[in-house]
């Protein structure tokens, strides 16, 4: 399989006797489960394969799913820990302005007098607005993302320009 997949969920545990599995959501979209028909299954052991999604149960903050074909407890036990996939292409679509915390992982930080202050080494989510954590090999810079302080931001280039108000460089 050489399409790009991006992890949706983690199987914790078999539940019940008839092959139903609770999912730990690992994204912000739980309604995606809701018309998704196959998804990807990633092992530890490295391997992965593809199976076929007989029914889905929201209960927050979990999601419960039983699989074609797995119909009892020792059949759904090996799936414990294992990641839940979909190809890239499947993303949800994001309002204009919201971006995937992947799509910022790596992208190079810019002051507006062209300053190159590092890439994004992390994101730090809060209540109101996350934090980018930019790190050039020496120091480690905390930005929040908000529009008061990021002026543009282009996916293609991997480029942020940040405003920094006096002082928030010096921390």
């Amino acid at each position: 399989m050489n399409e790009d997949l991006i992890t949706i969920g983690k199987v914790l545990k078999p539940l019940g006797l008839q092959g139903e599995v609770k999912v730990a959501l690992l994204t912000d979209f739980p309604e995606r489960f809701d018309d998704l028909e196959t998804v990807t299954v990633r092992r530890n052991e490295g391997d992965f394969f593809q199976l076929d999604i007989a029914r889905v149960r929201h209960g927050a903050p979990f999601v419960y799913l039983s699989f074609v074909g797995l119909t009892d407890l020792a059949k759904v036990r090996p799936l414990q820990g294992a990641l839940l996939q979909v190809p890239a292409s499947e993303r949800v679509v994001l309002r204009e302005g919201r971006y995937f915390h992947s799509d910022l992982l790596g992208m190079d930080v810019y002051t507006t007098s062209g300053l190159v202050l590092g890439e994004i080494s992390d994101i730090i989510e809060t209540g109101s607005h996350d934090v980018l954590v930019v790190s050039n090999g020496t120091k480690e810079f905390m930005i929040p993302a908000h529009p008061k302080f990021v002026v543009s931001l282009d996916l293609l280039k991997k480029r942020i320009v940040i405003d920094p108000v006096e002082g928030l460089l010096d921390l």
